[in-house]
């Protein structure tokens, strides 16, 4: 048997052109991957912060579900609220977890609830609305400021904005609404 020196059956390896090729094809892609990462992170945090700020939103609501009618709508029982005031709650404060704190803590609060009750809610009826005098609009409104900064509410009768978080505060906030009924 003879040997043939002159030809090579396989070549094993990469060339030195196919590694460089290669590393540089592979940075590139995770390069790109950590540019993506702030991104990905900004938009977590900020579901973090919608999940939570609905949680606390759910838990105010459903307290004020559970509360009796005239105590909601602060008046005497047998009495008729007074539509178009709003009736402002204490705020609430929650750390970064939706758990609530006291008023005390509230410098390490980063959720602030703040809380209007509108009694007499208007009904779509035939040539307008009617009042009900047994029915409460309940508007929570959960700021995220962790830095506590000074939420304003906006003033004044006859506005239907009134007693809520003013949006030119720079702070901000979602607001839910909820409807809650008397029962006779």
């Amino acid at each position: 048997m003879k040997f043939n020196s002159s030809t090579r059956v396989g070549k094993g390896g990469f060339s030195l052109v196919e590694i460089t090729i290669a590393t540089g094809i592979a940075a590139f892609g995770l390069i790109t991957l950590l540019g993506l990462l702030p991104s990905g992170m900004t938009t977590f945090r900020d579901a973090m912060n919608v999940t939570v700020s609905s949680q606390i939103a759910q838990r105010l609501i459903k307290e004020a579900v559970q509360t009796d009618y005239d105590t909601l709508v602060n008046v005497a029982s047998g009495t008729t609220p007074a539509s178009d005031v709003p009736v402002i709650k204490e705020r609430r404060y929650f750390n970064d977890e939706g758990v609530e704190l006291q008023a005390a803590d509230a410098a390490k609060a980063v959720f602030h609830a703040h809380i209007r009750v509108m009694p007499g809610t208007g009904l779509p009826a035939v040539g307008g609305t009617v009042d009900n005098t047994s029915l409460a609009t309940v508007t929570v409104q959960v700021a995220l400021n962790p830095s506590n900064r000074n939420l304003t509410v906006i003033g004044g009768s006859g506005s239907p904005l009134s007693g809520t978080l003013d949006p030119a505060g720079k702070v901000p906030f979602v607001t839910y609404t909820s409807h809650i009924a008397k029962v006779k």
